[in-house]
């Protein structure tokens, strides 16, 4: 443009396409069409150099789509379509309680004029918010649902805006993995609050970027992570092990983390379901697994990993449904070991199975008394569905006769009313 010494609105008008759009291109926020590309090479006698830098995954030259043709200018979106998706995101956090203000908007644009400066390009953002969502995996078990569901809404807004801007293709997998990453922990974050409806929908997203980014192993890993949260909102136990049987015959047998997940969601249903051989069999199957796996991909810093205390909670499960209390209190003693000390949730849920266990082994008395300790204690914005369900199962496993004892029904109320001491 500068050499053949053409204006941007000249320019719109030669080739019939919004000035904002051509604009947006030419800072590199969008990535034009082959056929958009076709008309700036000639408007502006570039010899075919525009067309060679035009991606070829955008579709043939001279293709239009139906939504294409209902604008102004064939392939251009509205500039106005822009303003009103940013509106609705403002709108939506605003409800949430997150507020984003016209001095914060103000600084983004400069940040993002100082980046194009420093010629930093979107494949510096995406190790950024790869490196995010590992975070997320460690705080995950340590923040409050309702805090981490507000810093996960920011964060996704801000994931949509970058890649609405349609930058490099050969990064687009590698953003799903990042989207997906996000959308899977806001559904687990969800169920966490009680919200599986709400939820439903953001497992859909998390699987279908997993899907559209090629990664079989996340893929594998948010089935399996779904067919989990199942189990604690107590689904049908054959139901969730027949897709458990689905996705492991669909899903690669290469050794890897969601391998893993897939055979304790197997393993805790079995044991569920009274079947404590089999249970037994999958949990040596993961340990084979996990011999098999990288040092970095076991590493216990980061619940996005299949973490060695994972392996020890699933064996824990396993123990406690069977009513075996030696190996029950090993597999809890050996995921302590490894658990980060200041993980509120984990080893609430390991000594909640440890009672269950006790219950199941034949002492009621002793199971009840360390359940109501553990849940009185738990602080009230850490009583998530996991961990509120593993103390109903504790009651669940209490044989009819002992139901009316004091304790037993001091813990039963104490469950119920969800609120730390009530039953003091």
């Amino acid at each position: 443009m500068i050499e053949r010494e053409v204006s941007l609105r000249r320019l719109s008008g030669i080739v019939h396409f919004d000035a904002g759009y051509l604009s947006k291109i030419r800072s590199g926020f969008r990535t034009p069409s082959a056929d958009l590309a076709r008309k700036l090479d000639e408007a502006l006698e570039a010899d075919g150099a525009l067309v060679a830098l035009a991606p070829k995954t955008r579709g043939s030259i001279g293709r239009t789509s139906n939504v294409e043709r209902a604008r102004p200018y064939p392939g251009v979106p509205h500039e106005e379509d822009d303003d009103m998706e940013r509106r609705r995101l403002l709108q939506a956090l605003a409800a949430l309680g997150i507020t984003v203000s016209p001095a914060m908007e103000a600084l983004q644009q400069i940040h993002g004029s100082v980046d194009r400066a420093l010629g930093r390009t979107e494949e510096n953002h995406l190790d950024e918010w790869e490196e995010t969502v590992a975070e997320y995996g460690y705080s995950y078990m340590l923040l409050p649902p309702q805090r981490l569901m507000r810093d996960l809404a920011v964060d996704l807004v801000a994931v949509q805006q970058i890649t609405a801007r349609g930058g490099d293709e050969r990064l687009s997998a590698s953003w799903s993995r990042v989207t997906s990453g996000l959308s899977l922990l806001m559904a687990k974050t969800l169920c966490n609050m009680g919200e599986p409806r709400m939820a439903r929908d953001w497992w859909a997203s998390a699987q279908l970027a997993a899907d559209a980014s090629g990664d079989a192993e996340l893929s594998l890993r948010v089935s399996s992570e779904r067919l989990i949260r199942d189990i604690y909102e107590d689904r049908s136990p054959s139901v969730i092990l027949q897709k458990a049987n689905v996705a492991l015959e669909r899903g690669p047998r290469t050794p890897s983390r969601g391998l893993a997940s897939l055979h304790s969601v197997r393993a805790q249903v079995l044991a569920l379901d009274g079947r404590a051989p089999e249970a037994a069999s999958d949990l040596q199957t993961i340990e084979e697994i996990a011999q098999r796996l990288p040092a970095s991909a076991t590493d216990v810093r980061s619940t996005d990993k299949w973490s060695e205390d994972r392996l020890h909670y699933t064996a824990a499960w396993v123990h406690a449904y069977a009513g075996d209390r030696g190996p029950l209190d090993k597999s809890v003693a050996d995921a302590g070991a490894v658990l980060p000390a200041n993980d509120p949730r984990t080893r609430a849920q390991l000594a909640l199975l440890r009672a269950s266990g006790h219950v199941r082994a034949g002492d009621v008395t002793e199971g009840v008394r360390l359940a109501h300790t553990v849940y009185e204690a738990q602080p009230a914005e850490h009583r998530t569905t996991l961990v509120s369900s593993l103390a109903r199962k504790v009651t669940d496993a209490v044989p009819a006769q002992h139901r009316r004892n004091p304790g037993v029904t001091a813990y039963v109320e104490l469950v119920a009313s969800g609120s730390p001491g009530s039953s003091a």
